[in-house]
């Protein structure tokens, strides 16, 4: 076991213990372990932490600034924690409630006003057809043209898009986008000859890992799994025949399913290497990361991190 030496306390100055007061702090909850490191972090990266309540084993609560809210949601996008706003406290916290209440009635209003009066709003973009399962190639067309959820459009970037899924995204033969009322249809066609897209040869799909259904999308096939389901390595997930009218029907088939799996890691260091430990980890994760929790024990002078990833293996 390691020992620090004891530090003398620093001496006082005039005026370096002011705490700036605010008039509206944000109350936060959060579930998930090795909630010090989070605080740690959170104040190393400016963030005042206030009325720290720890209420379980994994669960705690905090105030801080409404003024550092943002930076807080920044910081802790990317972290495997479960985080809640639970409500408002200080002077100012009444206004600030009914300041963005009478805001986002406002906001709202004035979409809706827009919408009346812009045949060009889009609230939201639909895709159909066999290309759906590759959806996120037309959807980053579609970007790069402005057109997405809460934007506005006219008829000409309409086709301009149509063009411009096919000529940039070989593995479709057909591609129609539409607007009716304020959302955009988007039918996608796939190209039996595109190298690579459509395995028509392909009769069943197989979970490489063991681990848990995240989701299923199935155009050719019949699903055997659903979300939340837990398969082990080798479980079919989706076969090739459908069943209509109590007869079944061979096809191929033409589907992807998202698994989460867990992933375990030993990485041994010093005192507050987490980070050095998630990198460690990640550097050999074969999959995209989900999440992450970091656990850590003595081992001799040095700490044994174990860090465990949550993954996610897209099928298909």
């Amino acid at each position: 076991m390691s020992s620090s030496a004891a530090k003398s306390p620093p001496s006082r100055r005039r005026g370096c213990n002011v705490r700036k007061f605010d008039l509206t702090y944000s109350v936060f909850r959060v579930q998930g372990y090795n909630r010090e490191r989070l605080f740690n972090l959170l104040r190393r990266r400016g963030i005042s932490l206030y009325k720290v309540k720890y209420i379980d084993e994994k669960t705690a609560e905090f105030s801080l600034p409404a003024r550092q809210e943002e930076n807080f949601f920044a910081i802790t996008a990317d972290l495997c924690y479960t985080i809640k706003k639970t409500g408002e406290r200080g002077a100012f916290a009444p206004l600030a409630r009914l300041l963005r209440k009478t805001g986002a009635l406002i906001g709202a209003v004035l979409f809706v006003a827009l919408v009346c009066v812009l045949d060009g709003a889009v609230l939201a973009v639909d895709y159909y057809g066999s290309g759906a399962v590759y959806k996120e190639r037309a959807e980053a067309v579609l970007c790069d043209l402005g057109i997405a959820p809460f934007s506005y459009v006219d008829g000409g970037a309409l086709d301009r898009a149509q063009r411009e899924i096919l000529q940039k995204e070989k593995a479709f033969s057909f591609a129609s986008v539409q607007k009716r009322g304020t959302r955009i249809k988007v039918n996608l066609v796939l190209s039996p000859e595109a190298e690579g897209v459509v395995d028509t040869g392909k009769k069943q799909l197989v979970s490489p890992v063991s681990g848990t259904v995240e989701s299923v999308t199935v155009l050719r096939g019949t699903a055997l799994v659903r979300a939340g389901d837990a398969v082990s390595a080798g479980d079919v997930l989706v076969a090739g025949y459908n069943e209509i009218k109590d007869t079944v029907y061979e096809t191929y088939v033409l589907a992807s399913v998202n698994l989460l799996t867990e992933e375990s890691y030993e990485y041994i260091g010093g005192e507050g290497e987490e980070d050095a430990a998630l990198a460690f980890a990640a550097a050999q994760a074969r999959y995209e990361i989900a999440g992450e929790e970091v656990y850590k024990e003595p081992y001799g002078e040095e700490f044994i991190y174990t860090v465990k990833l949550l993954l996610r293996i897209k099928v298909k």
